[in-house]
Order: C-alpha cells, then structure tokens, then sequence
C-alpha cells in the first residue's frame, strides 16, 4: 500500500507542473491533496492509526522532489538541488514550510479524517 499511496502524492503534484505562479502552484497542490481520498483510489483502502503507510521523513522527500520538479520555477544547480528561477523570491523556508503543510494534510489523509 506504501508504493500506492507515495505514487498518488507524486501524481497529485506532478499534474500541476506547468504552472507558473508559485501561489497558484501551492493552491492547486494543497488542493488536490485535500481532495484525495484513498478509499476510491486504493482497493480495500484501511486508514492507518498511529503507524503511517508513508512516514513523515518519506513525505517529505516525495514532496520535496515532485514540487521542484516544476521547471517553469525551478532550475536544478547540481544532482538534487534546486534553486528558484528569476523572477521568483522563494526561500527555502517557504518551500519547508509548505511541504510541511502538505505533509500534514497527508498524514490526516492516511489516517482516513
């Protein structure tokens, strides 16, 4: 269930890639997490307690890698790091903070609330 779930998080940011404002990036990510729902999209989907399918550490490195996979505002400057392309002012704790709140609502997704 664990390759499922991380391949439907990938996918769920992966399909907004080519936008170009930061803000409507996050909007529609956040969106499109809020709006999973892994009873439809699993088979025999079972919502986790404490123990996550995907653990928080692995979200974020899924989420990290699907966000900057966006070219039209990130420009790769080395093997697996990433800096925001001209024009954009994004700090790296903007982009922390907002995976931390897409690590969040997954969490909350998993444990099937």
């Amino acid at each position: 269930m664990n390759s499922e779930i991380e391949g439907i998080l990938f996918h769920e940011i992966f399909t907004e890639k080519d936008i170009i404002a930061w803000d409507t990036y996050k909007t529609n990510i956040i969106s499109n997490l809020r709006h999973i729902d892994f009873y439809n999209k699993i088979e025999n989907y079972i919502p986790c307690e404490r123990r996550l399918y995907v653990t928080r550490p692995r979200m974020r490195e899924i989420f990290y890698h699907a966000i900057v996979s966006n070219k039209n505002i990130f420009v790769e400057v080395g093997y697996n790091n990433y800096r925001t392309k001209e024009p954009y002012n994004i700090t790296h704790d903007e982009i922390y903070e907002f995976i931390e709140e897409c690590v969040k609502i997954t969490v909350k997704k998993q444990q099937g609330k």
